[in-house]
């Protein structure tokens, strides 16, 4: 993200009402054909994000020249398409759980197959093929589609509670060895996130996104210690990010990984 200050930051503290978008339109770069979303708000800086499908939105405060908006974009033109061609070269397609597909456990492919579901009947990995009990009616494809779905989130939530459960309490307790303290996750929830991998509350409450469980175990680590690291320090500052390196020196290059798995894997 590139930011460009145009005043002295005040000192005061904002309310989240000082962040209401308060013009919003969709504008032409001048003598470009790069289109984007401009809207003004009470940030204090010019923003710019370019995001996962190419397009790009640009943040400015109110009452900022549009001829210094433009300025700042037509300075980073170049960051712009390098972003884009990024983007474009790790994006992947997102898939449906259907008989035959390829989901990941673990890092880990597994090919889908329905089966017949008897009462208890569980999920099972057999081979590399992924058994997952569902009711089929035979002739509706629609809702045999539908309950096969239904089938492989109950799988994959049940899976990522018990892995991402053993896991996290295994790094809770290293944490605490390591920085010598009493901070511990007071509880863990586990479900389908979009934007995020994780959060944490100051209550020590640790939310998970549920499709971690296809990540390689180092990547959900990285998850892991980073929402840990947030136990101790609720902000992304330098603090925060000595105590992550002491976890994990490679930090950086995980983050980085796990960037590029996003986009490959969209959820």
């Amino acid at each position: 993200m590139a930011a460009l200050s145009p005043s002295a930051p005040s000192r005061r503290s904002r309310r989240k009402s000082d962040r209401r978008i308060v013009e919003e339109k969709q504008l032409t770069l001048p003598g470009t054909d790069l289109d984007f979303l401009f809207q003004r708000d009470g940030c204090r800086s010019l923003r710019m994000t370019v995001k996962a499908d190419g397009s790009v939105r640009v943040r400015a405060p109110a009452g900022l020249p549009m001829s210094r908006v433009f300025s700042f974009m037509r300075a980073r033109l170049t960051w712009i398409q390098e972003k884009r061609t990024f983007f474009a070269a790790h994006r992947g397609p997102c898939v449906p759980a259907r008989d035959g597909a390829t989901t990941l456990y673990l890092a880990r492919p597994f090919t889908i197959r329905p089966v017949p579901a008897p009462k208890n009947a569980m999920a099972r990995l057999v081979g590399h093929v992924l058994e997952l009990p569902c009711r089929c009616r035979g002739g509706d494809a629609e809702a045999d589609a539908k309950a096969l779905e239904r089938a492989f989130r109950r799988w994959q939530k049940n899976m990522a509670h018990l892995v991402l459960g053993r896991r996290l309490s295994r790094m809770d307790r290293l944490t605490r060895s390591v920085f010598n303290d009493d901070r511990h996750v007071s509880s863990l929830v586990v479900r389908s996130l979009k934007r995020r991998w994780g959060s944490c509350s100051a209550r020590g409450e640790i939310t998970l996104a549920v499709q971690l469980i296809a990540m390689p175990l180092p990547l959900i680590d990285y998850v892991l210690c980073h929402e840990l690291c947030h136990l101790r320090v609720m902000n992304h500052g330098p603090r925060f990010h000595a105590l992550l390196h002491t976890l994990l020196p490679d930090a950086k290059k995980r983050e980085q990984l796990i960037h590029i798995w996003g986009l490959e894997h969209p959820r």
